[in-house]
């Protein structure tokens, strides 16, 4: 069975019932030495705790520019203080469009900017910087997609958002990396997430045989078309330390992680060449991908096909669930739209054995 998450070594899940961790040591992958870093339980509330930061210096709400094609659900801590983000475009190679950004801050300039690095594929976060320090903004670079630093990414930014959770077989785990000198972030008070429904799935996964547990396939929306149902995060904005020292546990196998998805992403994608209407939107050997996206030919094959893969036992999905604001307006965002309706998504998480991945694909 494929898992739509990795599942922790029993080594990792020893580290639970370990003494505490320091933050500072657990952050050392994705931090440099003069760098602030502040954990959170998702970086969604370290978005929230930066916005905060900012009104709080500055005395009134700031504007926070969001790019239109990003997961609304990520906003919602944000929206939850009062903060309507203003969508910019991006283009169909995921890049923003600078020039029509432009434009747009003729009217009203923003105060923060986030800029993405979407899939694992690095961003010319040097154009970003550019023109956040022309609109006299803040950039918050955003590496939820990017496993750790590399050339390009996490090196550009005032801010920068890292979500190891979505890579490693850990409950929680948002970080925030500081370097606005001015800006005074600090975690919330607040209270975390339990670790208990997470461990007792990991553990059911980890000893049940395979035909005895539900698909992940029956996780989320069952058409392509779909977004999940709307929500609200939980208002558990801090990192549990017992996640906090399973992080810490699992860095040292950072590279393996690294080599795993690579050699699983490139693994699925020889197969899937095999069948036209498709294309792969960035070569998995440049990056760590953190899904195999596939461009399809048009919003027909994208469904039909998260169909088929989907009854295989492969969990394809769909991102983002663009924002209402998006959806409303599609003559300003119809690449955003566009791209929401011709990509797949594929797991290529270390946690898969290629060949099973292989059987299935093919």
């Amino acid at each position: 069975m494929i898992t739509g998450a990795p599942l922790p070594g029993w080594m990792d899940l020893a580290a639970l019932l370990g003494v505490a961790t320091d933050g500072d040591v657990a952050a050392a992958p994705w931090t440099l030495p003069a760098d602030k870093a502040v954990w959170f339980s998702r970086s969604a509330h370290g978005l929230a705790a930066i916005v905060a930061s900012w009104r709080r210096r500055h005395g009134r709400p700031p504007r926070l520019w969001v790019p239109d094609y990003f997961c609304n659900a990520s906003l919602d801590p944000v929206r939850r203080d009062g903060i309507s983000p203003i969508f910019y475009p991006v283009g169909l190679d995921l890049e923003p469009d600078w020039q029509e950004c432009r434009h747009l801050a003729l009217a009203e300039a923003p105060d923060l900017v986030l800029a993405v690095h979407y899939f694992g594929l690095p961003a010319a976060m040097g154009a970003a910087l550019e023109f956040c320090r022309q609109a006299g903004a803040l950039l918050i670079e955003d590496c939820a997609h990017v496993l750790a630093p590399m050339d390009g990414v996490g090196q550009t930014g005032d801010f920068v958002l890292w979500s190891p959770h979505k890579h490693l077989a850990v409950p929680q785990g948002g970080l925030v990396v500081c370097r606005a000198p001015d800006e005074a972030l600090a975690a919330p008070p607040g209270s975390s997430p339990s670790l208990r429904g997470w461990l007792a799935k990991r553990l059911i996964q980890k000893v049940a045989p395979g035909w005895l547990l539900p698909p992940a396939t029956r996780q989320g929306p069952q058409r392509f078309e779909d977004d999940p149902p709307e929500g609200h995060l939980p208002d558990t904005p801090t990192l549990a330390p017992r996640a906090l020292a399973l992080l810490a546990a699992v860095r040292p196998s950072l590279p393996r992680v690294v080599a795993r998805r690579r050699r699983n992403a490139l693994a699925l994608l020889e197969v899937l060449n095999r069948v036209a209407g498709w294309e792969p939107l960035f070569d998995p050997g440049s990056a760590t991908p953190y899904r195999l996206v596939m461009r399809c030919g048009s919003p027909d094959v994208a469904s039909q096909r998260f169909e088929v893969y989907r009854g295989r036992g492969i969990p394809v999905e769909s991102w983002p669930d663009l924002a209402p604001e998006v959806k409303a307006a599609p003559a300003s965002h119809a690449r955003a739209l566009a791209l929401r309706a011709h990509l797949l998504c594929f797991p290529v998480h270390q946690g898969i054995e290629t060949a099973e991945l292989i059987h299935r694909a093919g």
